[in-house]
Parts: C-alpha cells; structure tokens; sequence
C-alpha cells in the first residue's frame, strides 16, 4: 500500500512538473504583454500559448489563444515566436536572436502597428 502510495505521489509531481505552464514578460514602448505556455517542458512547438497584452498609450488590453511560431521543422524545429489570431487581426511576436523582439499587429496583410522591445 505504501509503495502505491508512493507511485501516485511521484506520478502527480511529475505530471505537475513536466507540464507547468511558463511565463516569460514582453516590454516594448507601446506595449506590455505576458505570454504563457501551457505544453510541456522541453518543446518546442506549443498549439496552447496564452497572450494577455496591454497598450501603453490606452491602458486598453486583450486576451489571446495562440501557438508558436517554428522554422526548420521537422528536422531540427528552430522558435522563433508567437502568433495570436483575433478574427481578421494576427499578432506577432518575433525573433532572430531572442534578445530583440518585433510586435506587430496586422489586419489581414496591413501592417497597423509595430513595437520593439524585450521578453525577460
């Protein structure tokens, strides 16, 4: 019974632990955004990524569903950011280098805004 027990503990820390959500905050002059991954640790592509941003200049913000965004797959699958759908509107987060990041916010291929900042 006790190693039971003992099994079902070590498999919800595991199950907690492997697949905790991850947090990382982007700051740019427009605009503050938390993005969240909810997959599991140690992968790459993510369907489940949460954005909550804020504008700087309204105090307006929005809350978004999204996946990664990925090249070279399936071979090697190098990130490169996020993107977030809202009907007609796409936001994105982008890098070459993950220390400077582009938002941009597109209505169908129109570019409508873009900022510049970091993700710590």
């Amino acid at each position: 019974m006790v190693k039971i027990l003992i099994a079902c503990s070590a498999l919800v820390l595991c199950s907690s632990l492997c697949y905790a959500d991850s947090t990382v905050q982007y700051s740019g002059n427009k605009f503050t955004a938390l993005i969240t991954r909810h997959c599991a640790e140690g992968n790459v592509s993510c369907d489940n990524v949460s954005i909550e941003s804020k504008s700087k200049a309204t105090g307006r913000s929005i809350t978004l569903k999204g996946k990664t965004i990925n090249i070279n797959c399936p071979a090697t699958c190098d990130f490169r950011g996020y993107e977030f759908k809202n009907g007609a509107y796409t936001y994105s987060l982008v890098t070459d280098d993950s220390e400077k990041w582009v938002y941009s916010i597109y209505h169908g291929n129109k570019l409508i805004s873009e900022d510049k900042g970091v993700i710590n």
